[in-house]
């Protein structure tokens, strides 16, 4: 009789394994949006041009920034230089999920990047993210930048500095 039961009690912890493992491994299917091992967008792909008084501008550094509510640690920043045409890119800045999609939490991401040209520091991007999803910073449209250094930083939507998204 106590072999039963614990027979009995096994195969419900079995059965809750499983279960479990194919909630988390769901996330693996397509189609899936919200899995377990699903990449947490931090900071979304970013292209853009610097210019000057409408002409590209080579050489213009570029440091792109995140604070992250749920890192202890700092996250490092990511630099770029504009290329000839005036053009930089960053990639996504992304981390692994883990249970992160599983609890309930409000995400939190400052994101910025500022131009470092000729001695002067321009504000090109400020921006509150409270999605981990990626792109959700121009509610689903890739970022693509125009920086033009004589503009006066101000809001353009929800974000804040001398870009313009286009």
């Amino acid at each position: 009789m106590m072999m039963r039961k614990r027979r009995t009690m096994l195969r419900g912890v079995c059965k809750a394994s499983l279960v479990l493992i194919v909630f988390l491994l769901s996330g693996l299917s397509e189609g899936c949006a919200m899995g377990a091992f699903d990449r947490l967008v931090l900071f979304s792909e970013v292209h853009g041009t610097v210019l000057k008084d409408g002409q590209p501008v080579q050489g213009a550094e570029l440091v792109q920034t995140v604070v992250w509510s749920e890192n202890e640690n700092e996250i490092p920043p990511q630099q770029t230089t504009t290329d000839a045409r005036g053009m930089f890119h960053f990639a996504p800045i992304e981390r692994k999920a883990g249970l992160r999609r599983m609890i309930p939490s409000q995400p939190a991401m400052l994101q910025k990047i500022v131009i470092h040209y000729q001695g002067t520091e321009y504000i090109a991007w400020r921006y509150g993210k409270d999605s981990y999803d990626a792109n959700s910073e121009l509610d689903g449209k890739p970022i693509n930048l125009v920086c033009e250094l004589t503009r006066a930083p101000g809001h353009e939507g929800t974000h804040y500095g001398i870009c313009k998204a286009v």
